[in-house]
């Protein structure tokens, strides 16, 4: 793209389409006046439409919008058998009338640059054009060839060649005169100075700015729209619609955080200026997250959806969601510069979330990124889920990334809280470890699963709804999250006094039934609000003397791979069963397998826990007991709702009282 310096305004349709092609196709280092005045020895000025100072010379270019076929010879033409003025014969002359003034102003050792006149017939922008020239090197061009000449040697009439020095370059402006004063006249609009072009594209620019009133200086952003460029006056008319609009909403959305201040509209008869604060910080498709803290990187996140949430509540969506569209800061600064208000809330939070997700991920907190993954299909749109966590995170300080992964052994600090202070128990996918609170000096449980990611949304679901409730006879989640440079996740629990279920010695008379019915009405509790254990097994119920806890929610399964009661039931039955079906079977069969020696049922199976249950006195047990947990164990049962899970199952609320619930 050329050095583009304006001087007068285009006269017509050719012209305007003229410069805008050699404006973007020259080289950089090519200048390009249009409109320009050529200043004589007698102190008169001749017009011309371009000049061009390039590489090997000085062009004085005549634009003619000609259509049709034009025959072009030394001195005389003609246009579809019409005589039409020689251009170049014009164009030639103030070459001439140039070079003079050129050589009268050279200091002694420099040459004045070759200038050439050159005539460039457009036709209708770029097309229905023929050219016939008499002599071939006839500087007479269409755009196929225009460029071209312009910046080949073969296009120079000189009879030697040579390149352009700065030196000559710098001496053609000086002779034009004012130059920078044009320019600096044309690269201000009232006191917005442009300075850089970010965008361009037909008659639409976005250009970085600066607005320099006296005294002080602010960055800014214009755009753009200069009608005369555009292919049709409908294409104008369209742009300036959308240009209207989108001023419209960002003074609606005034004051919501993440949309930049916008000045009035400035239109000046041949463009309409949108001015925008600059945004700060730097686009999103240069943001180096990686470089973030995973603090900085929950700010962002928690101020981009505070932001949204803010734009949807006015009755607006952002849209505009290509990624040098949304800028952000090392603060954690976040705004939105094209606000198209062109979705649905639902799909503006799945964008949203597709181009956050790279940042969500680098937080490492699995509770965000998942939230991020499903939003990008648009499996969620809760948004204040997701700005709750990130808010409990910051605040709450446990989002801290260790650079290098913890190994799990006694010392460690897990989540900047929990000391492991002795192992417990472990299989080929967990471990169990008593800890404790650092600042609260009070014994708590650590289990560590490996590589649950796929089971995070899952788990964080369960977590997330269990830290918020309470009951006696359900494990006090204290935190849980994810391991650094690990897909391990570890849950910390309040300690549970006893053992587990499978390993009770000497149990007293009443203290199974009492355990039962406390783990039965912490189902009914669990189910009414939707939460599913999922793997009840002996090693998941922790005893002691006259209390039962139900743990390991949702995970677990190799902890309790021997005893898991899945083992125990019909596969294609357990697959099509409900969930709370199975934590009733779980919770039968595990009570059953405990309780009974193992030699008196051989068999591992269903038949055999069936058998077991069947060493028991009908009447000790209780008729209505018996029946209901047989049903269970042959997934005959069925829950009725609305109806104690104890009632159901045939127990005395004399029973239940005397349990403690």
């Amino acid at each position: 793209m050329a050095r583009h310096i304006s001087f007068g305004t285009p006269v017509n349709d050719a012209e305007r389409w003229a410069f805008s092609l050699l404006s973007d196709e020259l080289p950089k280092d090519y200048m390009l006046l249009t409109n320009v005045e050529i200043p004589t020895h007698t102190g008169q000025a001749m017009e011309v439409d371009a000049l061009v100072v390039g590489e090997w010379g000085v062009y004085v270019v005549d634009v003619k919008g000609y259509i049709g076929r034009l025959n072009a010879g030394l001195h005389a033409w003609s246009l579809d058998g019409r005589d039409v003025d020689n251009s170049l014969s014009k164009a030639n002359y103030v070459a001439r009338v140039l070079a003079g003034r050129l050589k009268h102003k050279i200091p002694v050792g420099v040459y004045a640059p070759w200038c050439q006149g050159m005539v460039f017939v457009t036709g209708r922008k770029g097309e229905e054009i023929l050219v016939e020239k008499d002599q071939g090197n006839l500087s007479i061009y269409t755009p196929a060839k225009i460029i071209q000449a312009l910046t080949k040697e073969w296009g120079l009439t000189a009879p030697r060649k040579h390149q352009v020095t700065e030196q000559q370059k710098e001496m053609v402006l000086d002779t034009i005169g004012q130059v920078a004063i044009v320019e600096q006249r044309n690269q201000k609009i009232q006191d917005f100075i442009k300075l850089k072009c970010l965008f361009l594209q037909q008659g639409l620019e976005v250009w970085q700015s600066e607005y320099n009133p006296g005294g002080w200086t602010a960055p800014w952003l214009l755009k753009i729209l200069v009608q005369s460029q555009f292919e049709s006056a409908l294409d104008a008319e369209q742009h300036e619609i959308r240009l209207r609009e989108e001023f419209k909403r960002m003074q609606s959305l005034s004051g919501c955080s993440g949309v930049p201040f916008c000045a009035p509209l400035i239109q000046d008869g041949e463009q309409l200026v949108l001015p925008i604060r600059m945004p700060r910080g730097i686009p999103l498709n240069i943001f180096e997250v990686e470089q973030q803290s995973t603090y900085q990187l929950l700010e962002i996140l928690r101020r981009s959806i505070s932001g949204m949430q803010q734009i949807h509540r006015r009755g607006y969506t952002i849209g505009g969601w290509a990624s040098n569209c949304v800028f952000l800061s090392d603060q954690g600064d976040v705004e939105f510069i094209d606000i198209k208000d062109n979705l649905t809330i639902a799909e503006d939070i799945a964008e949203y979330a597709k181009a956050f997700l790279t940042l969500a991920e680098q937080t490492q907190q699995p509770r965000i990124y998942h939230w991020y993954r499903d939003a990008a299909k648009g499996t969620t749109v809760d948004l204040d889920a997701i700005r709750c966590d990130l808010s409990a995170l910051i605040e709450l300080g446990v989002c801290d990334t260790v650079p290098q992964r913890i190994e799990i052994e006694r010392g460690a600090v897990i989540d900047h809280h929990f000391k492991l202070e002795s192992f417990i128990s472990s299989t080929d996918h967990s471990q169990l470890w008593q800890a404790r609170h650092i600042q609260g000096n009070y014994p708590c449980a650590i289990s560590v699963y490996n590589d649950v990611d796929e089971q995070w949304h899952k788990l964080n679901n369960i977590y997330r709804s269990l830290s918020k409730i309470y009951h006696p006879h359900i494990e006090k989640v204290l935190s849980f999250g994810q391991l650094p440079e690990s897909n391990d996740l570890f849950i910390a629990r309040a300690w549970a006094q006893g053992v587990a279920l499978d390993e009770v010695k000497g149990v007293e008379i009443g203290q199974p039934i009492t355990w039962f019915i406390q783990i039965l009405t912490a189902l009914q509790y669990l189910h009414n609000i939707d939460i599913f254990h999922g793997a009840i097994c002996p090693k998941n119920i922790i005893c002691n003397h006259d209390t039962a806890t139900l743990v390991n929610f949702g995970i677990g399964s190799d902890i309790a791979q021997i005893h898991y009661a899945a083992k125990y039931a019909d596969p294609t039955l357990w697959d099509v069963e409900g969930e709370a079906e199975k934590d009733l079977y779980g919770l039968v069969a595990s009570f059953i397998d405990s309780l009974v020696p193992k030699k008196l049922h051989q068999d591992d199976g269903a038949a055999g826990i069936v058998e077991a249950l069947e060493q028991f006195d009908r009447e000790w047990f209780g008729e209505a007991l018996y029946d209901a947990c047989l049903k269970i164990l042959k997934f005959e049962f069925r829950i009725e709702p609305n109806l104690d899970y104890a009632e159901q199952l045939g127990l005395e609320d004399e029973e239940v009282v005397q349990a403690g619930m």
